[in-house]
């Protein structure tokens, strides 16, 4: 896995003036917590962040160096919100999650899906149920995503939970969940044939009584 590594500093101001300051200065505030760890408010620069942001994804491990007094301390990290503006897309703010590499962690990984179905080629149509999955594994074992084969799906069969397996990964979701099948082509379907109506006949003129 690529080592990512990013500078932060203890910040002890806050408030709406300061954190405008701060990012016209082209610092992003930051804030960092996690379980049995005192939330800190950080800064972050913005260059060191767009540098990096293209390499992070929603559960890469970050070694943090947050820098107080001059020292700084290495922490490893998962970046959990990422706030815009909403015109200009601009990072308003940053959410860390501090964890322990020694402690499972739960955490969403999508599914890529590889191959072509058998059930493709003879006119079925690949279903796909889900798009990630909850997983449970040290931080240093989450996987980017999780590949399945569906080459070999036919029509009418699936892939389910129970059959995806990861080392050191385990799989959240019911193992009894369809994660992807290939279903028969649907029928199309037949214009409705229109009948004309007969015209009515007409009424005979009825004898007045005289």
């Amino acid at each position: 896995m690529e080592e990512i590594r990013l500078k932060a500093e203890k910040r002890t101001q806050g408030g709406k003036n300061p954190v405008r300051r701060m990012r016209r200065q082209g610092v992003i505030p930051a804030i960092l917590y996690g379980k049995d760890v005192e939330p800190i408010s950080l800064s972050v620069s913005a260059k060191d962040w767009r540098m990096l942001q293209g390499r992070i994804k929603s559960n890469t491990i970050i070694k943090m160096a947050v820098k107080e007094n001059g020292d700084a301390d290495e922490r490893p990290v998962m970046v959990k919100d990422v706030q815009r503006a909403p015109i200009s897309d601009a990072i308003l703010h940053l959410d860390f999650l501090q964890v322990s590499m020694e402690r499972a962690v739960q955490v969403e990984v999508p599914l890529h899906f590889i191959g072509t179905p058998v059930g493709v080629t003879n006119g079925g149509v690949v279903e796909q149920h889900l798009r990630s999955i909850m997983v449970e594994s040290l931080p240093g074992q989450i996987p980017e995503k999780i590949e399945v084969d569906i080459s070999h799906l036919e029509i009418g069969d699936a892939v389910h939970v129970n059959e995806i397996s990861l080392p050191g990964v385990k799989l959240l979701a019911p193992p009894d969940v369809a994660v992807v099948g290939v279903t028969p082509p649907q029928a199309e379907e037949k214009p409705a044939e229109v009948v004309e109506a007969a015209p009515a006949a007409e009424e005979a003129p009825q004898e007045k009584e005289e």
